[in-house]
């Protein structure tokens, strides 16, 4: 016997589901389209769609137990993971609400519930293990370079093609770049290229020659906005022309042995500063916010590295996005002072959009004379080039990387 709970679940699922499929096959028709027996609203994709919401609606509860959780005092940092552990929430089983949304997608990959089911394949696939996974995103990607090169609707997948995609995203999207029969997918194909990968020019886990590639693939797709398609709207109204232009500029002057440009900005607490003023020390930029839970959890690992390094001429400096300083005085407050230094731009910063930064945390290394070490939305990634540059010793470098020293370095230091 189902509990009240999954009664309600249930009803509103197959509910939604009933008025959903309605709403795509009156779609079709508006469109002059005939939904046929197996694209249409039959009971089969009813019946999987109503997986899919099922599965969505489970997720959704454990997100927002979880959400509350972390929010609460003493938790704040702890990872999605922490939190389920915590609640004993239990953990979901998304293959057979992907198998489902495939299910739909086949019957019809182009109607609007197709469309759907296959964006949710799209996203759940990669909660899938090993060859199940493998298996589903073949199919996914296939459906939609069948289907949707030339559909506009491909316009709402194509950031978290690249962003999330691997290289069959990145593989898809120069496709629609290089085929799509639609300005607008082209250009903004190649605007979110350009945009999503710029990161990836520093990635100091790639040899230099991966890097040099990735940047001269970057720095194309920069320029074909720029230079093709300037008057089409990318982003937030914005048009290719304005909006790439943090891109090119972060290419030419944050990239890996660039000279960082200056920067002025309030210090809390204090008078407004430049990063001149700290030439000469080795330098690690923390650009973060309150409400960014992976900002916070990385702060221990700031704080060491601020701690163990500042006899070595080394200063962390964290730019704040917050909506205003007030909330950065009372998490300051509240956790006795961050022991470094603090900078505030607020969300609507020039210094944040010029610069390209992708989200919150990332971290910019620069060394003495002001030239860029590398750039992360991962600290730990930066320690290597941290520690060169400020020349620590066996001792420093473990208490960095919270390890033990040898025990015959530090005898005959």
């Amino acid at each position: 016997m189902l509990s009240g709970g999954n009664k309600v679940t249930k009803c509103t699922t197959t509910v939604l589901a009933l008025l959903l499929l309605a709403g795509c096959t009156l779609a079709e028709a508006d469109r002059g389209g005939e939904p046929d027996a197996t694209g249409g609203a039959g009971p089969e994709r009813v019946e999987a769609w109503q997986t899919v919401e099922s599965f969505k609606v489970d997720q959704r509860m454990n997100q927002l137990r979880a959400g509350e959780w972390m929010r609460q005092p003493g938790n704040e940092g702890k990872s999605m993971q922490e939190a389920e552990a915590a609640l004993g929430l239990r953990e979901l089983d998304a293959q057979p609400a992907v198998e489902a949304a495939l299910e739909i997608a086949r019957a019809n990959p182009t109607d609007d519930l197709g469309f759907l089911a296959l964006s949710f394949a799209y996203y759940e696939h990669r909660s899938l293990d090993g060859s199940e996974r493998q298996t589903a995103q073949d199919e996914v990607f296939g459906l939609l370079e069948e289907h949707y090169i030339d559909d506009l609707r491909l316009n709402r997948l194509l950031l978290s093609l690249i962003r999330f995609g691997g290289e069959p995203g990145v593989e898809l999207v120069d496709k629609v770049v290089a085929n799509s029969d639609h300005r607008v997918l082209r250009a903004r194909g190649a605007f979110w290229s350009a945009m999503e990968r710029l990161m990836e020019v520093d990635d100091l886990n790639s040899s230099p020659a991966e890097r040099a590639e990735v940047r001269a693939e970057v720095t194309r797709m920069a320029r074909l906005v720029a230079d093709e398609y300037s008057d089409v709207e990318v982003f937030a109204g914005d048009t290719g022309g304005e909006a790439i232009q943090p891109v090119l500029y972060a290419l030419e002057n944050l990239a890996i042995g660039a000279e960082l440009p200056e920067a002025t900005a309030q210090r809390i607490g204090g008078d407004e500063e430049s990063l001149s003023q700290y030439r000469g020390k080795v330098l690690l930029l923390d650009f973060w916010a309150t409400w960014c839970a992976p900002c916070i959890a990385s702060l221990p690992d700031v704080e060491r590295l601020q701690q163990v390094l500042a006899d070595r001429d080394f200063q962390v400096i964290t730019i704040s996005i917050d909506e205003n300083v007030e909330l950065v005085d009372e998490f300051m407050d509240e956790r006795m002072d961050l022991p470094y230094v603090n900078w505030f731009v607020g969300v609507q910063s020039e210094l944040y959009d010029d610069w390209a930064i992708q989200g919150v945390p990332t971290y910019i290394a620069v060394d003495r004379d002001g030239a860029v070490l590398g750039r992360s939305h991962d600290v730990e990634s930066l320690y290597d080039v941290i520690l060169e540059a400020t020349e620590a010793d066996d001792e420093a470098r473990a208490k960095v990387l919270a390890e033990e020293p040898d025990a015959a370095s530090s005898q005959a230091r």
